[in-house]
């Protein structure tokens, strides 16, 4: 009995030991550059890294790294996300959106709709449609169309806009470098900043 006892507690010590572990990935890995801007993990499974030298795909085993060579618009990613249909939308530092969708490559661009090809994030809603944050506005691409929202047509309090967030009410949060945080509810514009409550105007990340 005393015996039984002993292996099952080397065994809860060993299982708990192998829960804390930490593993790190590097270009030493695989991983196309070691600053990391974003992440997200497809239906499959498969881990998405956006960085500074391109993006990279992990599926638990083998990396592939995407850039400019492949289709890329920029090697420079800020932010990933991935539609129902399972395209990836990457949002670069220069070089506008580029939409993969597993073999082919789109790029978007200022020529095409998009307000600014410096895009920092990228949010989409309920019915499909994507809201980018750019240097200089807001770009909203529904099916075909493109939609800008800015401080002079819209109540968005910069342009300058880093993260998006949407509520269960379906409202955007748009937060600026330097001028609150302001919520679209599709009619109404409303910014909130230090005045109101919020500690910093400088936004770097929202959640709901």
């Amino acid at each position: 009995m005393k015996s039984r006892i002993f292996l099952l507690v080397i065994l809860l010590i060993s299982l708990r030991l192998n829960a804390q572990q930490w593993f790190s990935y590097t270009t030493m890995n695989g991983l196309a550059n070691n600053t990391v801007n974003a992440i997200v993990i497809d239906g499959q499974g498969n881990k998405w890294f956006g960085t500074n030298g391109g993006v990279s795909k992990f599926d638990g085993t083998t990396w592939t790294t995407y850039n400019t060579s492949n289709g890329l618009a920029h090697n420079f990613v800020n932010a990933i996300a991935i539609d129902a249909q399972g395209n990836k939308w990457f949002c670069t530092n220069g070089g506008g959106v580029s939409k993969f969708d597993g073999t082919n490559w789109t790029t978007y661009k200022t020529t095409n709709g998009l307000v600014d090809n410096f895009v920092h994030s990228v949010t989409i809603d309920a019915q499909g449609a994507k809201w980018f944050g750019t240097s200089n506005g807001v770009s909203k691409l529904s099916g075909t169309t493109w939609t800008t929202y800015n401080n002079t047509n819209s109540g968005l309090a910069r342009n300058d806009v880093y993260p998006i967030a949407i509520d269960a009410q379906s409202n955007k949060w748009f937060g600026t470098n330097g001028s609150g945080v302001s919520k679209f509810t599709g009619t109404t514009w409303t910014t909130y900043n230090v005045s109101n409550g919020l500690s910093n105007n400088q936004l770097r990340s929202i959640a709901i």
